[in-house]
């Protein structure tokens, strides 16, 4: 992990790891964040004292309640593997939802101003939960160095999380410098906090997608935009594989280093997780 202030600001990134613990007696779990404040530290110092934990104990309550109600769900007979998989993989995805929406409850309930953007994974068995609110990203590397976005930027001038606004009845303008706003002020679409646009469409709830791990899955970078404004995704695999033949090289330090360079005057976190020892189990065994 490597993390820089900008150069406009007080620093306003932070970031979050919860270790891989056992829980159920069994089950492998890990969560990694990275978050991006505006408007001050204080929504993101807590999203980053909250969110891990509210996400565990979330998913860890309904990894629970699936494995003693199951049966019961599937009465007509017996429940296949992949019947309960599915049935796993969506109340882990709703508890991660509810966890993200519990946290920013929890925020507003003390009326403080400013607000975060998140990107975060969750890693449990293995299978990879990937979340986000605003523009902080995750990108995948895979065998090959190829990157894939396992996020989507919620910003006003994405044309569904545009028409979410107006449909809310808020509205959303381009300025001079080319940047979308949420009435004229907020320059993504959903973040914790920000409670004065909340009427108006800005939302916390997170877009999440599922992948279980295989032997091609390398490593997962998230950062925060001050880094993605300047660097591809591509760019940043490419930089990661770069690294790994150099043992001195620190691929976040390189990484926070070029976006630098290219002009980012923004806060910029990197963190990048090594995914092989979250491989499932069957596939741990023969690597």
């Amino acid at each position: 992990m490597a993390s820089r202030r900008g150069v406009r600001h007080a620093m306003e990134d932070a970031y979050g790891v919860i270790a891989r613990h056992k829980v159920e007696g069994a089950s492998q779990l890990a969560f990694y964040g990275v978050y991006d404040g505006h408007g001050g530290r204080a929504a993101v110092d807590f999203v980053a004292d909250r969110l891990g934990k509210n996400v565990v104990a979330a998913v860890t309550a309904a990894a629970a309640a699936v494995s003693t109600t199951t049966p019961s769900r599937h009465h007509a007979g017996p429940s296949s593997p992949s019947q309960q998989r599915l049935q796993e993989d969506n109340d882990l995805t709703a508890a991660i939802r509810a966890a993200y929406l519990t946290t920013d409850s929890e925020f507003l309930s003390q009326g403080v101003r400013g607000g975060a953007c998140a990107a975060t994974a969750l890693l449990r068995d293995g299978e990879l939960y990937v979340s986000n609110v605003g523009d902080c990203r995750a990108v995948l590397g895979s065998h090959g160095g190829v990157a894939t976005a396992l996020t989507s930027d919620q910003t006003p001038g994405r044309e569904d999380e545009r028409l979410r606004i107006e449909s809310s009845g808020g509205y959303v303008s381009c300025g001079g410098s080319g940047v979308w706003r949420v009435q004229d002020s907020l320059a993504v679409s959903r973040a914790f906090g920000d409670a004065g646009v909340k009427p108006w469409g800005v939302t916390c709830e997170p877009e999440t997608t599922r992948r279980r791990l295989t032997t091609d899955c390398r490593f997962l970078v998230l950062a925060s935009d001050g880094l993605w404004c300047k660097v591809s995704n591509q760019e940043a695999v490419d930089a990661v594989v770069s690294a790994a033949v150099l043992p001195s090289t620190d691929p976040c330090k390189e990484l926070v280093a070029m976006a630098r360079s290219r002009g980012s005057r923004d806060d910029i976190t990197v963190m990048v997780i090594d995914l092989q020892p979250f491989l499932p189990t069957e596939l741990s065994r023969v690597k």
